[in-house]
C-alpha cells in the first residue's frame, strides 16, 4: 500500500468519524430538548424524564443551586464615631450589594478591622471609616451539576466586582464552600433551548490506520447505541404505562417522538381478515347431527375472546340445508 493510498484511507476514516460524532451530538441535543418540552407540557413526569436522560447518558435536568463562599468585604462609610462604625459593621452591609442582579445574599460573620479613613477633598467631616468584615456570600444559579453551579456562581461574583469597586467596595479572599441542593427548577422556568452535548466518542488526529479505524468504529457504535437506547426507553415508557392518557393517543405521541428524531417508529400490529370455506366429512345419522359435530370439531379454532394461545377472533356457522350425503356420513360446508 502506497503512502498516498494510506493517507486517503485515513482521511476517509477521519471524515466518517467526524460525521458520526456530529450525528450523535445532533441526536442527543434534539432528544434532550424534546424530552424537556414533554416534561413542561405535562406529558411525562420529572422522575421519568431524569431516568431517560440518565439511561441515554445525556446531561441531566437543570437544578437550582445555592452556592456559598467566604470572603472579606471592605468598604468606606461615614459614621458619627468608632463605636457606631463597629456596630454597623457587625450587622449591616452596603446597600449597593443588596441591589445587585443576579441577587446575592451577604451575611456578616465578624469584624476584622475598623479604621478611620483619610478625609476626602480636605473635608474631615463627616468622619469616614474603612471597614473590613468577614462575610459569607450566597448566590443562586441554575445548572445541571454542582461543579457547573460553582463555576456559574464564581462568574457572577467576578461580574459584580467592577461595579462594586466603582462604589468603593472590594471583595477579596473568596473561598468557595460548595453548593447546596439541588432543588427542582419550576417547569415554566426550565429552558428547552437546544444546547451542545459532549459525545462519548472522541475524535483523534492520528496517522495510524488501525487507530483511525478504531476511532471511526467507536464513533459509529456510540451513535448506534444511542439510537437503540432512545427507542428502547421510549417503548418501555409506553409498555409500562409511564405516560398517562389514552393508550392509542400516547402510542401516536411516542411514535411521532421517535420519527421526529429520525428513528423508526413503534412496531404496529396489523389486523388481517381471512375468509375460508371448509367442508368436513363427518359420520352422522342426520344432517342436523352432522352440523352439530362440525361445530364441535371447529370449536378449537373459533373464538370471540383472543388469548395468548389463540390471538385472534374467529367464528363460523353451518347450514343443515347445505349438508349432503357422502358415503357413510355427511359433507358439511
Amino acid at each position: 500500500m502506497t503512502d498516498v493510498n494510506l493517507a486517503e484511507q485515513i482521511h476517509t476514516l477521519h471524515t466518517e468519524t467526524v460525521a458520526a460524532i456530529e450525528q450523535w451530538r445532533a441526536l442527543a441535543v434534539e432528544a434532550r430538548s424534546a424530552l424537556i418540552a414533554a416534561l413542561r407540557a405535562g406529558l411525562i413526569c420529572r422522575l421519568g424524564c431524569e431516568d431517560a436522560l440518565a439511561t441515554w447518558g445525556l446531561e441531566p435536568l437543570p437544578h437550582r443551586w445555592t452556592v456559598s463562599a467566604d470572603a472579606q468585604l471592605s468598604h468606606t462609610r461615614p459614621h458619627s464615631g468608632l463605636g457606631e462604625a463597629r456596630e454597623q459593621a457587625r450587622f449591616g452591609v452596603p446597600d449597593e450589594m443588596r441591589l445587585l442582579e443576579p441577587a446575592m445574599a451577604v451575611y456578616p460573620r465578624h469584624v476584622i478591622d475598623v479604621t478611620p479613613a483619610p478625609p476626602e477633598n480636605g473635608q474631615p467631616d463627616p468622619q469616614r471609616y474603612r471597614i473590613t468584615v468577614q462575610i459569607t456570600v450566597q448566590t443562586w444559579v441554575t445548572a445541571t451539576r454542582e461543579a457547573e453551579a460553582l463555576g456559574a456562581a464564581s462568574a457572577i461574583i467576578q461580574c459584580h466586582l467592577p461595579a462594586l469597586a466603582d462604589a468603593g467596595i472590594t471583595l477579596t479572599e473568596l473561598m468557595w464552600q460548595g453548593a447546596d441542593g439541588p432543588d427542582d427548577v419550576p417547569l415554566d422556568d426550565m429552558d428547552t433551548e437546544v444546547k451542545p452535548v459532549a459525545s462519548t466518542a472522541q475524535l483523534t488526529d492520528v496517522g495510524d490506520l488501525s487507530a483511525a479505524t478504531a476511532a471511526r468504529d467507536a464513533a459509529v457504535q456510540a451513535l448506534a447505541a444511542l439510537r437503540r437506547s432512545i427507542r428502547a426507553r421510549a417503548i418501555r415508557a409506553l409498555v409500562d404505562d409511564e405516560i398517562g392518557g389514552c393508550y392509542q393517543r400516547t402510542a401516536e405521541r411516542v411514535s411521532q417522538f421517535l420519527a421526529d428524531l429520525g428513528l423508526a417508529g413503534l412496531p404496529r400490529a396489523h389486523h388481517v381478515t381471512v375468509v375460508a370455506y371448509v367442508t368436513l366429512r363427518l359420520p352422522a345419522s342426520t344432517a342436523l347431527g352432522a352440523c352439530d359435530t362440525a361445530r364441535d370439531t371447529m370449536r378449537t379454532v373459533t373464538t370471540d375472546s383472543p388469548d395468548e394461545a389463540r390471538p385472534w377472533t374467529a367464528y363460523g356457522w353451518t347450514v343443515p340445508e347445505y349438508a349432503t350425503v357422502d358415503q357413510d356420513g355427511w359433507r358439511v360446508p
